[in-house]
């Protein structure tokens, strides 16, 4: 099933749907998600709903095609309207918006999400400071089990609804609102889900491993020894560098 895409908006349109003008990059923190950007997501939901207001199917897989106004999150917010309860998910993508990570902090608050996972790309920690900030604390605070970056351009999110339902979205989209023509693809497989779920934690694990070794470094070259570097409990602002 494919969408009849609308023409994307300019960057420089005035619009409620348009995005952030390219080259603006938030220097404070984001307190909390305005009206335009909720009726941003919300046309994007609209926008899945008017194509298919039944639940998705297990076994099938649907293709969709967008102007570029339905996001990553538009698709979760989607799925929520037929399962109230998401159980965990996993998340890979290169950009996150400081909208979307208020937007999971709230769903995370309040139930509506158990656990989430994230992996950006690893340009993030240093061009998104403020965005990376704000993941880093709510992984501290226990909100996120995992977050890292990683030299990943895929953007992939894995969902498991409370009743056990696994959904796969693979997306030309990043989590954030873009005026280009995307494409997506919502697969609800078990199988799928499984395979991406566990190369995906190999490829964190590896991200972990590559983290504990460059932490450990760090202190031999401080003190000089090679003497036990490790330690139970690290906490996420020491990984933003």
């Amino acid at each position: 099933m494919a969408f009849k895409p609308k023409r994307p908006t300019t960057r420089h349109s005035t619009a409620p749907i348009s995005p952030i003008p390219v080259g603006t990059r938030r220097k404070t923190e984001l307190l909390e998600v305005t009206v335009v950007d909720e009726y941003r997501r919300a046309n994007g939901v609209y926008e899945l709903c008017q194509k298919m207001m039944t639940r998705p199917e297990p076994g099938k897989a649907y293709h969709i095609l967008t102007g570029g106004n339905v996001d990553m999150l538009s698709h979760l917010q989607w799925l929520m309207l037929h399962w109230k309860k998401i159980r965990r998910v996993f998340v890979t993508a290169f950009v996150m918006s400081g909208v979307e990570i208020q937007k999971c902090r709230e769903w995370l608050q309040d139930g509506t999400l158990g656990t989430l996972e994230v992996m950006l790309g690893d340009l993030f920690s240093r061009q998104y400071k403020v965005e990376w900030q704000e993941l880093c604390r709510m992984y501290a605070k226990g909100l996120i089990k995992n977050i890292f970056t990683s030299r990943i351009h895929a953007k992939i999110m894995l969902i498991e609804a409370e009743d056990g339902t696994k959904i796969v979205i693979e997306s030309s989209a990043n989590c954030n609102m873009n005026p280009r023509i995307e494409q997506s693809c919502v697969t609800v497989n078990s199988d799928l889900f499984d395979f991406y779920d566990v190369y995906l934690h190999e490829v964190l694990n590896d991200e972990e491993a590559r983290f504990a070794e460059s932490e450990a470094k760090k202190l031999i070259e401080q003190n000089g020894t090679e003497a036990d570097t490790t330690t139970d409990e690290r906490s996420a602002v020491e990984r933003q560098d």
